[in-house]
């Protein structure tokens, strides 16, 4: 089983990597534009992007090179869902993509860390096209992630509750298949769960019940049992 997750992994690289750096490219020029110049026609192309890129997983990455491995339909219809909740965006404009506090800084260092990925291989012993790339679904996850803590005034919670989902998955492939690069997104998904739903916490305050100090203390116990999943695996 692990042979054949690596054996999907150097297939992909080895046929996909020119498309690789274009969506890399691509991240980088419109997470610049965001944060520089956020207009509406980049805001738009940004979540149009997170579109593309979560097809390109599900019908490229698992429908194409993973089919050999077990439940690939499964987890593309997974990230099929993940481009539903970005389309839902595009339709409604719900996520701001507007800087808001410090967070926004922290949004910053996530935001490289898919970059991190064949460093770690290569500091591993691997070579390409055997290395993980930041074109793989738990890297695009990651992503998505900073990108949602960078421009977090207002977010897309749908796509949020993918990515925890799938940092929850990549907890157990860690082991599993040898792939430590993927402790960055589970590490990631702690941080970003208190930033996001503490400042929710704030735009309800007295709205809704239970109490603020209730759900702050539910977001603590699953902040502190993903965490601990993480040091179990």
């Amino acid at each position: 089983m692990k042979e054949i997750f690596w054996n999907t992994i150097a297939s992909y690289n080895a046929a996909t990597w020119p498309w690789q750096l274009a969506f890399i490219a691509a991240a980088a020029v419109l997470t610049l534009l965001l944060w520089f110049r956020p207009r509406r026609w980049v805001r738009i192309a940004a979540k149009l992007y997170m579109v593309i890129i979560s097809l390109w997983i599900a019908f490229v990455y698992y429908l194409k090179f993973a089919s050999a491995r077990e439940h690939s339909e499964v987890l593309a219809i997974f990230w099929c869902m993940m481009a539903l909740a970005w389309i839902y965006d595009l339709v409604t404009n719900f996520s701001s993509f507007s800087r808001s506090g410090k967070a926004s800084y922290w949004g910053l260092i996530v935001l490289v860390l898919p970059l991190a990925y064949p460093f770690i291989s290569i500091s591993r012993g691997f070579v390409f096209p055997g290395i993980t790339m930041p074109v793989l679904p738990s890297a695009v996850a990651l992503y998505m992630l900073g990108m949602l803590m960078t421009f977090n005034e207002k977010i897309n919670f749908f796509a949020y509750i993918f990515i925890l989902h799938w940092s929850i998955i990549a907890i157990s492939k860690i082991t599993l298949f040898d792939i430590p690069e993927d402790i960055l997104l589970a590490v990631s998904s702690i941080p970003a769960m208190v930033i996001f739903f503490t400042r929710s916490l704030k735009s309800m305050s007295g709205k809704f019940k239970p109490s603020d100090k209730t759900v702050t203390v539910l977001i603590s116990a699953v902040a502190v049992l993903l965490a601990g999943s993480l040091l179990a695996g």
